[in-house]
């Protein structure tokens, strides 16, 4: 299996060293063609024209009740035309002889904004729909995943507080663990402290949360944003690893120094 996706944080990176337009930049990794059709099939839902949506769409999901649902997401498209359209995400994946397009766009109007998701698959040349749906919006999706501390939670601002404290203590610890000295495997320990053990994961839009036990993190915190207008995920993790340190550190130190002489 082949997948190539785009990376977000190495494209803001670049974005902000080169001083480009961080839209220009993701319109480079969009596949064009495929995008072209997806907002000329948004543009014909719009429309009302479902017969020729019909038409492409996968056999999969070409059902009785699929007019109903087309029906159902044309009537969420404002009656004016849109002032400006922007592709906010764009995913391609290869399997085998199939390729899967995830291509997501934001529709602005005058005082709304609407999300369409589409996904296109191409196989043995031929392009067909495989989903659809589209999501009224009462703000842009930058703004709405804008990191802000306005409205959030008591949570928020414990895992904001965490991932600033943790890789702190992290590196308390780390500096005292190298600085010690340790008569075996020393090099683990230095790994075991740097690490932050059982992940919380919290996106900073919505509030919600996923805990990972079995995940690690260096240094005990960090974040990720999905593209330039996805939501800001921030992590902590428990610092076992600095916490085992100090409460050994003497025994490590005595064991270090071996029996006193007679």
């Amino acid at each position: 299996m082949r997948s190539f996706r785009a990376l977000a944080p190495l494209l803001m990176v670049a974005a902000l060293a080169t001083g480009c337009d961080q839209q220009g930049l993701l319109e480079k990794f969009i596949p064009q063609q495929e995008a072209e059709f997806a907002r000329q099939l948004l543009a014909r839902l719009a429309a009302e024209d479902y017969e020729s949506i019909e038409a492409q769409l996968d056999p999969r999901i070409r059902t009785p009740s699929a007019r109903s649902t087309l029906e159902q997401m044309a009537a969420l498209f404002p009656a004016e035309d849109p002032t400006a359209i922007a592709t906010v995400g764009a995913t391609t994946s290869i399997v085998a002889d199939v390729t899967t397009y995830n291509l997501t766009f934001e529709h602005e109007y005058s005082d709304s904004w609407l999300l369409a998701h589409v996904v296109l698959q191409k196989r043995e040349g031929q392009l067909t729909i495989l989903g659809l749906n589209v999501i009224p919006q009462d703000q842009p999706l930058q703004e709405l995943n804008r990191f802000t501390f306005a409205g959030k939670s008591a949570l928020h601002y414990a895992v904001f507080a965490l991932a600033i404290a943790i890789p702190a203590f992290i590196v308390y610890a780390l500096v005292l663990c190298i600085r010690t000295p340790i008569a075996k495997r020393k090099w683990l320990w230095v790994i075991f402290v740097a690490l932050g053990i059982v992940q919380l994961s919290l996106n900073w839009t919505d509030g919600s949360y996923v805990i990972q036990p079995l995940s690690f993190s260096i240094l005990g915190a960090g974040f990720v944003r999905a593209g330039f207008y996805g939501p800001v995920i921030l992590s902590v993790a428990l610092p076992i690893g600095a916490i085992v340190f100090l409460a050994r550190r003497r025994h490590l130190l005595a064991q270090d120094q071996g029996p006193a002489a007679a």
